[in-house]
Protein backbone atom coordinates (compact mmCIF):
# COMPACT_ATOMS: atom_id res chain seq x y z
CA UNK A 1 0.00 0.00 0.00
CA UNK A 2 1.15 3.57 -0.80
CA UNK A 3 1.62 6.40 1.46
CA UNK A 4 2.04 3.67 4.24
CA UNK A 5 5.32 5.23 6.49
CA UNK A 6 7.98 4.54 5.60
CA UNK A 7 7.34 6.16 2.04
CA UNK A 8 9.48 4.40 -0.12
CA UNK A 9 10.88 4.66 -3.89
CA UNK A 10 7.10 4.29 -4.80
CA UNK A 11 6.36 7.19 -3.32
CA UNK A 12 9.04 9.29 -4.56
CA UNK A 13 8.59 8.35 -8.21
CA UNK A 14 5.34 9.27 -7.55
CA UNK A 15 6.24 12.76 -6.50
CA UNK A 16 8.12 12.70 -9.27
CA UNK A 17 5.40 12.12 -11.49
CA UNK A 18 3.08 14.28 -9.70
CA UNK A 19 5.35 17.37 -10.36
CA UNK A 20 5.58 16.15 -14.28
CA UNK A 21 2.24 16.01 -14.22
CA UNK A 22 1.71 19.73 -12.47
CA UNK A 23 4.31 21.24 -15.01
CA UNK A 24 2.61 20.34 -18.14
CA UNK A 25 -0.65 21.62 -17.13
CA UNK A 26 1.38 24.74 -16.38
CA UNK A 27 2.71 24.42 -19.55
CA UNK A 28 -0.55 24.19 -21.17
CA UNK A 29 -2.26 26.98 -19.78
CA UNK A 30 0.58 29.49 -18.67
CA UNK A 31 2.70 28.89 -21.30
CA UNK A 32 6.52 28.52 -20.01
CA UNK A 33 8.17 30.44 -17.93
CA UNK A 34 9.69 33.96 -18.83
CA UNK A 35 13.08 34.07 -17.06
CA UNK A 36 13.23 38.29 -18.54
CA UNK A 37 10.84 38.70 -15.09
CA UNK A 38 13.81 37.43 -12.85
CA UNK A 39 16.04 40.13 -13.29
CA UNK A 40 17.67 41.97 -9.94
CA UNK A 41 16.38 42.72 -7.22
CA UNK A 42 13.37 39.91 -8.07
CA UNK A 43 16.26 36.45 -8.27
CA UNK A 44 17.69 38.00 -4.92
CA UNK A 45 14.29 38.16 -3.52
CA UNK A 46 13.26 34.98 -5.02
CA UNK A 47 16.16 33.41 -3.49
CA UNK A 48 16.07 34.77 0.15
CA UNK A 49 12.51 33.10 0.21
CA UNK A 50 13.72 30.13 -0.96
CA UNK A 51 17.12 29.74 1.22
CA UNK A 52 14.34 30.94 4.23
CA UNK A 53 11.81 28.31 3.34
CA UNK A 54 14.52 25.41 3.07
CA UNK A 55 15.71 26.32 6.69
CA UNK A 56 12.47 26.31 7.64
CA UNK A 57 11.43 22.58 6.13
CA UNK A 58 15.09 21.58 7.65
CA UNK A 59 13.58 22.74 11.17
CA UNK A 60 10.27 21.28 10.79
CA UNK A 61 11.72 17.88 9.40
CA UNK A 62 10.83 15.95 12.98
CA UNK A 63 7.38 17.28 13.10
CA UNK A 64 6.38 16.63 9.52
CA UNK A 65 7.01 13.21 7.94
CA UNK A 66 7.03 14.43 4.54
CA UNK A 67 10.10 17.74 5.02
CA UNK A 68 12.03 14.89 7.04
CA UNK A 69 11.32 12.50 3.37
CA UNK A 70 13.21 15.16 1.08
CA UNK A 71 16.32 13.82 3.10
CA UNK A 72 16.01 10.35 2.43
CA UNK A 73 17.57 8.31 -0.29
CA UNK A 74 13.83 7.47 -1.61
CA UNK A 75 13.35 11.04 -2.35
CA UNK A 76 16.88 11.51 -3.60
CA UNK A 77 17.08 8.28 -5.95
CA UNK A 78 13.72 8.97 -8.17
CA UNK A 79 14.58 12.65 -7.93
CA UNK A 80 18.19 12.11 -9.58
CA UNK A 81 16.23 9.65 -12.19
CA UNK A 82 13.71 12.26 -13.26
CA UNK A 83 16.67 14.86 -13.39
CA UNK A 84 19.42 12.62 -15.39
CA UNK A 85 15.76 11.41 -18.13
CA UNK A 86 14.69 15.41 -18.70
CA UNK A 87 18.40 16.43 -19.10
CA UNK A 88 19.12 13.18 -21.95
CA UNK A 89 15.65 14.88 -23.82
CA UNK A 90 16.98 18.39 -23.45
CA UNK A 91 20.26 17.18 -25.13
CA UNK A 92 18.53 15.12 -27.91
CA UNK A 93 16.60 17.89 -28.64
CA UNK A 94 17.94 21.19 -30.53
CA UNK A 95 17.29 24.25 -27.97
CA UNK A 96 16.46 27.64 -29.19
CA UNK A 97 17.80 30.71 -28.19
CA UNK A 98 15.20 32.55 -25.43
CA UNK A 99 14.16 34.98 -28.12
CA UNK A 100 12.78 33.17 -30.45
CA UNK A 101 9.50 30.76 -30.72
CA UNK A 102 9.38 27.05 -29.63
CA UNK A 103 9.39 24.51 -32.61
CA UNK A 104 7.40 21.88 -31.06
CA UNK A 105 3.90 21.87 -29.52
CA UNK A 106 5.60 20.72 -25.74
CA UNK A 107 8.20 23.84 -25.55
CA UNK A 108 10.75 20.88 -25.54
CA UNK A 109 12.97 22.66 -27.89
CA UNK A 110 12.95 25.83 -24.70
CA UNK A 111 13.88 23.34 -22.00
CA UNK A 112 15.65 25.97 -19.34
CA UNK A 113 11.43 27.46 -19.79
CA UNK A 114 10.03 24.17 -19.56
CA UNK A 115 7.87 23.90 -16.30
CA UNK A 116 8.30 20.17 -15.37
CA UNK A 117 12.06 20.31 -16.17
CA UNK A 118 12.17 23.56 -13.66
CA UNK A 119 9.85 21.59 -10.97
CA UNK A 120 12.06 18.61 -11.07
CA UNK A 121 15.41 20.70 -10.76
CA UNK A 122 13.63 22.80 -8.19
CA UNK A 123 13.02 19.29 -6.11
CA UNK A 124 16.73 18.87 -6.65
CA UNK A 125 17.43 21.82 -5.17
CA UNK A 126 15.41 21.73 -2.00
CA UNK A 127 16.93 18.03 -1.08
CA UNK A 128 20.41 19.64 -1.83
CA UNK A 129 19.59 22.10 0.53
CA UNK A 130 18.44 19.49 3.50
CA UNK A 131 21.48 17.97 2.66
CA UNK A 132 23.38 20.72 2.66
CA UNK A 133 21.91 21.99 5.97
CA UNK A 134 21.95 18.87 7.49
CA UNK A 135 26.49 18.90 6.58
CA UNK A 136 26.09 22.26 8.26
CA UNK A 137 24.72 21.60 11.13
CA UNK A 138 25.99 18.56 12.16
CA UNK A 139 29.42 19.32 10.78
CA UNK A 140 32.35 16.91 11.38
CA UNK A 141 36.08 17.38 10.21
CA UNK A 142 35.87 14.03 8.53
CA UNK A 143 32.53 15.01 6.53
CA UNK A 144 34.37 18.09 5.11
CA UNK A 145 34.53 16.89 1.48
CA UNK A 146 30.54 15.68 1.33
CA UNK A 147 29.50 19.02 2.81
CA UNK A 148 31.77 21.49 0.77
CA UNK A 149 30.67 19.32 -2.50
CA UNK A 150 26.75 19.47 -2.09
CA UNK A 151 27.18 22.94 -1.03
CA UNK A 152 29.06 23.98 -4.03
CA UNK A 153 26.49 21.99 -6.64
CA UNK A 154 23.43 23.95 -4.57
CA UNK A 155 25.19 27.08 -4.97
CA UNK A 156 26.25 26.38 -8.86
CA UNK A 157 22.53 25.21 -9.43
CA UNK A 158 20.88 28.41 -8.23
CA UNK A 159 23.51 31.07 -8.75
CA UNK A 160 23.76 29.35 -12.33
CA UNK A 161 19.37 29.74 -12.89
CA UNK A 162 18.49 33.36 -11.28
CA UNK A 163 21.26 34.83 -12.28
CA UNK A 164 20.44 33.98 -16.20
CA UNK A 165 18.02 36.77 -16.40
CA UNK A 166 20.47 39.27 -15.30
CA UNK A 167 23.30 38.37 -18.07
CA UNK A 168 23.73 40.56 -21.12
CA UNK A 169 24.73 39.75 -24.08
CA UNK A 170 25.19 42.55 -26.43
CA UNK A 171 26.59 43.25 -29.88
CA UNK A 172 28.16 46.51 -30.53
CA UNK A 173 29.97 47.79 -34.13
CA UNK A 174 32.21 50.47 -33.51
CA UNK A 175 33.85 52.67 -36.13
CA UNK A 176 36.98 55.37 -36.14
CA UNK A 177 34.33 58.36 -36.47
CA UNK A 178 33.32 58.56 -32.39
CA UNK A 179 33.13 56.44 -29.21
CA UNK A 180 30.04 54.18 -29.86
CA UNK A 181 28.30 53.01 -26.58
CA UNK A 182 24.79 50.96 -27.38
CA UNK A 183 24.81 47.91 -28.06
CA UNK A 184 21.98 45.67 -29.47
CA UNK A 185 20.56 42.21 -28.47
CA UNK A 186 19.40 39.18 -29.84
CA UNK A 187 15.89 40.52 -30.45
CA UNK A 188 17.26 43.68 -31.60
CA UNK A 189 16.47 46.05 -28.13
CA UNK A 190 19.03 48.83 -28.20
CA UNK A 191 21.11 49.27 -24.58
CA UNK A 192 22.53 52.49 -23.24
CA UNK A 193 26.00 51.13 -21.43
CA UNK A 194 28.36 52.50 -19.07
CA UNK A 195 30.99 51.84 -21.32
CA UNK A 196 32.09 53.69 -24.97
CA UNK A 197 34.38 51.95 -27.66
CA UNK A 198 35.91 53.50 -30.33
CA UNK A 199 37.78 51.95 -33.36
CA UNK A 200 41.42 52.71 -33.74
CA UNK A 201 42.55 50.41 -36.20
CA UNK A 202 41.84 46.93 -37.41
CA UNK A 203 44.31 44.08 -38.52
CA UNK A 204 43.48 40.79 -40.39
CA UNK A 205 46.73 38.76 -40.88
CA UNK A 206 45.82 35.79 -43.38
CA UNK A 207 46.42 31.83 -44.76
CA UNK A 208 48.36 31.71 -48.55
CA UNK A 209 45.52 31.63 -50.52
CA UNK A 210 44.91 28.12 -52.30
CA UNK A 211 44.31 27.01 -55.63
CA UNK A 212 40.99 26.22 -57.39
CA UNK A 213 39.21 24.61 -60.20
CA UNK A 214 36.22 25.84 -61.27
CA UNK A 215 33.93 24.53 -63.94
CA UNK A 216 34.08 27.24 -66.68
CA UNK A 217 30.07 26.86 -67.38
CA UNK A 218 28.67 26.79 -63.93
CA UNK A 219 30.90 28.49 -61.72
CA UNK A 220 31.01 26.05 -59.36
CA UNK A 221 34.04 25.22 -57.61
CA UNK A 222 35.23 21.85 -58.17
CA UNK A 223 36.22 19.59 -55.44
CA UNK A 224 39.62 18.33 -55.66
CA UNK A 225 42.64 17.75 -53.95
CA UNK A 226 45.53 18.08 -56.48
CA UNK A 227 43.91 20.14 -59.03
CA UNK A 228 43.21 16.90 -61.54
CA UNK A 229 46.87 16.43 -62.15
CA UNK A 230 47.59 19.86 -63.51
CA UNK A 231 51.00 20.96 -62.02
CA UNK A 232 51.31 24.77 -61.06
CA UNK A 233 54.44 26.84 -61.16
CA UNK A 234 54.52 30.48 -59.67
CA UNK A 235 56.54 32.61 -62.03
CA UNK A 236 55.80 36.09 -60.36
CA UNK A 237 54.00 36.49 -56.96
CA UNK A 238 52.22 40.40 -55.81
CA UNK A 239 50.99 40.29 -52.28
CA UNK A 240 49.60 44.15 -52.75
CA UNK A 241 48.63 44.52 -56.57
CA UNK A 242 46.17 46.35 -59.23
CA UNK A 243 45.30 45.46 -62.41
CA UNK A 244 47.07 47.15 -65.54
CA UNK A 245 45.84 47.19 -69.15
CA UNK A 246 48.13 46.62 -72.12
CA UNK A 247 46.36 46.45 -75.81
CA UNK A 248 44.60 42.89 -75.51
CA UNK A 249 46.20 42.02 -72.12
CA UNK A 250 45.88 42.46 -68.53
CA UNK A 251 49.04 42.22 -66.10
CA UNK A 252 49.60 43.42 -62.46
CA UNK A 253 51.77 45.87 -60.95
CA UNK A 254 52.59 47.20 -57.20
CA UNK A 255 49.91 49.05 -55.72
CA UNK A 256 49.70 49.80 -51.63
CA UNK A 257 46.30 51.44 -51.73
CA UNK A 258 42.98 50.33 -50.34
CA UNK A 259 41.33 47.69 -52.35
CA UNK A 260 44.37 46.18 -53.92
CA UNK A 261 44.64 42.40 -54.59
CA UNK A 262 47.01 38.86 -54.53
CA UNK A 263 48.49 38.61 -57.79
CA UNK A 264 49.90 35.50 -59.42
CA UNK A 265 51.77 35.11 -62.55
CA UNK A 266 51.23 31.29 -63.26
CA UNK A 267 52.46 28.32 -65.59
CA UNK A 268 49.90 25.86 -65.22
CA UNK A 269 51.23 22.07 -67.25
CA UNK A 270 48.25 19.66 -67.97
CA UNK A 271 48.78 15.76 -66.22
CA UNK A 272 50.00 14.78 -69.61
CA UNK A 273 52.52 17.40 -69.92
CA UNK A 274 51.07 18.52 -73.49
CA UNK A 275 49.01 21.60 -72.21
CA UNK A 276 50.43 24.69 -70.80
CA UNK A 277 48.30 27.84 -69.93
CA UNK A 278 50.42 30.79 -68.46
CA UNK A 279 48.60 33.86 -66.86
CA UNK A 280 47.67 35.72 -63.95
CA UNK A 281 45.18 35.17 -61.04
CA UNK A 282 43.68 37.00 -58.25
CA UNK A 283 41.34 36.45 -55.92
CA UNK A 284 39.45 40.01 -56.12
CA UNK A 285 38.55 42.53 -54.07
CA UNK A 286 35.67 44.93 -53.15
CA UNK A 287 37.37 47.06 -55.62
CA UNK A 288 38.51 44.58 -58.22
CA UNK A 289 37.04 41.40 -59.93
CA UNK A 290 38.76 38.33 -59.60
CA UNK A 291 40.86 36.94 -62.70
CA UNK A 292 40.86 33.44 -63.45
CA UNK A 293 43.48 31.11 -65.50
CA UNK A 294 41.34 29.34 -68.12
CA UNK A 295 42.87 25.59 -68.79
CA UNK A 296 40.70 24.24 -71.38
CA UNK A 297 37.09 24.06 -71.91
CA UNK A 298 35.98 22.85 -69.32
CA UNK A 299 38.17 24.40 -65.84
CA UNK A 300 39.59 27.26 -65.40
CA UNK A 301 41.93 27.44 -62.45
CA UNK A 302 41.42 30.69 -59.52
CA UNK A 303 42.74 31.67 -56.25
CA UNK A 304 40.16 31.34 -53.45
CA UNK A 305 39.92 34.10 -51.01
CA UNK A 306 42.82 34.28 -48.52
CA UNK A 307 41.02 32.87 -45.11
CA UNK A 308 42.20 35.23 -42.04
CA UNK A 309 44.29 33.43 -39.27
CA UNK A 310 44.27 36.74 -36.68
CA UNK A 311 41.86 39.62 -37.09
CA UNK A 312 41.94 42.26 -33.66
CA UNK A 313 40.80 45.41 -32.97
CA UNK A 314 42.94 48.11 -31.70
CA UNK A 315 40.30 50.25 -29.46
CA UNK A 316 40.23 52.93 -26.79
CA UNK A 317 37.50 52.22 -24.39
CA UNK A 318 36.22 55.10 -21.88
CA UNK A 319 33.95 53.88 -18.61
CA UNK A 320 31.91 56.24 -16.19
CA UNK A 321 34.13 55.44 -13.56
CA UNK A 322 36.86 57.40 -15.03
CA UNK A 323 38.99 54.94 -16.87
CA UNK A 324 40.40 55.34 -20.56
CA UNK A 325 42.10 52.07 -21.80
CA UNK A 326 43.46 51.54 -25.21
CA UNK A 327 44.19 47.64 -25.54
CA UNK A 328 43.53 44.74 -28.42
CA UNK A 329 40.34 42.52 -28.31
CA UNK A 330 41.56 38.89 -30.66
CA UNK A 331 39.11 36.64 -31.05
CA UNK A 332 39.70 34.23 -27.98
CA UNK A 333 41.43 37.23 -26.14
CA UNK A 334 38.42 38.98 -24.76
CA UNK A 335 38.96 41.92 -22.37
CA UNK A 336 37.83 42.58 -18.98
CA UNK A 337 36.61 45.74 -17.49
CA UNK A 338 34.16 46.98 -15.18
CA UNK A 339 32.33 43.67 -14.97
CA UNK A 340 32.10 42.97 -19.06
CA UNK A 341 33.43 40.67 -21.21
CA UNK A 342 34.43 42.47 -24.52
CA UNK A 343 34.94 39.93 -27.61
CA UNK A 344 35.87 40.14 -31.07
CA UNK A 345 32.78 38.72 -32.68
CA UNK A 346 32.86 40.19 -36.63
CA UNK A 347 34.05 42.92 -39.32
CA UNK A 348 32.44 43.88 -42.63
CA UNK A 349 33.63 40.63 -44.44
CA UNK A 350 32.98 42.44 -48.10
CA UNK A 351 35.79 45.15 -47.34
CA UNK A 352 38.01 42.24 -45.61
CA UNK A 353 41.19 43.92 -44.40
CA UNK A 354 40.12 47.37 -45.04
CA UNK A 355 36.79 46.92 -42.56
CA UNK A 356 36.10 50.56 -41.70
CA UNK A 357 34.29 48.93 -38.91
CA UNK A 358 34.49 46.30 -36.18
CA UNK A 359 31.36 43.93 -34.36
CA UNK A 360 32.45 43.38 -30.60
CA UNK A 361 30.46 41.14 -28.48
CA UNK A 362 29.87 42.67 -24.85
CA UNK A 363 29.49 39.78 -22.05
CA UNK A 364 28.09 41.23 -18.26
CA UNK A 365 27.64 38.28 -16.10
CA UNK A 366 27.59 39.20 -12.32
CA UNK A 367 26.27 36.29 -10.80
CA UNK A 368 29.24 34.56 -12.37
CA UNK A 369 31.75 34.79 -9.70
CA UNK A 370 29.57 33.02 -7.17
CA UNK A 371 29.12 29.86 -9.61
CA UNK A 372 32.86 29.98 -10.06
CA UNK A 373 33.21 29.66 -5.95
CA UNK A 374 30.63 27.12 -6.64
CA UNK A 375 32.47 24.98 -8.64
CA UNK A 376 35.62 25.69 -6.80
CA UNK A 377 33.44 23.93 -3.74
CA UNK A 378 32.12 21.22 -5.83
CA UNK A 379 35.66 20.67 -6.84
CA UNK A 380 37.16 20.72 -3.50
CA UNK A 381 34.93 18.23 -2.08
CA UNK A 382 35.36 15.74 -5.02
CA UNK A 383 39.00 15.63 -4.26
CA UNK A 384 38.71 15.47 -0.74
CA UNK A 385 36.46 12.45 -0.98
CA UNK A 386 38.51 10.97 -3.27
CA UNK A 387 41.85 11.54 -0.82
CA UNK A 388 39.46 10.38 2.35
CA UNK A 389 38.56 7.41 0.43
CA UNK A 390 42.06 6.38 -0.41
CA UNK A 391 43.04 6.93 3.19
CA UNK A 392 40.23 4.86 4.57
CA UNK A 393 41.77 2.24 2.52
CA UNK A 394 45.04 2.50 3.86
CA UNK A 395 43.96 2.33 7.30
CA UNK A 396 41.71 -1.10 6.94
CA UNK A 397 43.30 -3.84 8.68
CA UNK A 398 44.95 -6.52 6.42
CA UNK A 399 43.03 -10.10 6.87
CA UNK A 400 45.64 -12.89 6.93
CA UNK A 401 45.62 -15.28 4.38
Amino acid sequence: MMWKKPWSLKEGFTIGAGLIVAGLLLQFTAGSIVWEVMTFPVNVVFLAIFLVSCALVYGLRNQVYGFRFLSSYASAVPCLVYTVALTIVMGLTRQLPAEMPVADPLGLSHMLSFWPFVLIYLWMAIILSQVALHSIFHFRMCKWPTAAFHVGLLVILLCATLGSADMQRLKMTISKDAPEWRGIDNSGKIHELPIAIQLLDFIIEEYAPRLLLVDNDSGAVVKTENLMGWQVRKLKVINEAAPMMAKDTTYYVNWRNEGNVKAWLIRATSPDGKLVRQGWITCGSYRFPMQLLKLNKNYSIAMAEPEPSRYLSKVQILTKTGKNIITDIEVNHPFDVDGWKIYQYSYDEKMGRWSAISVLELVADPWLPYVYIGIFLLALGAVGMFLTSKGNKKTQPQTEK
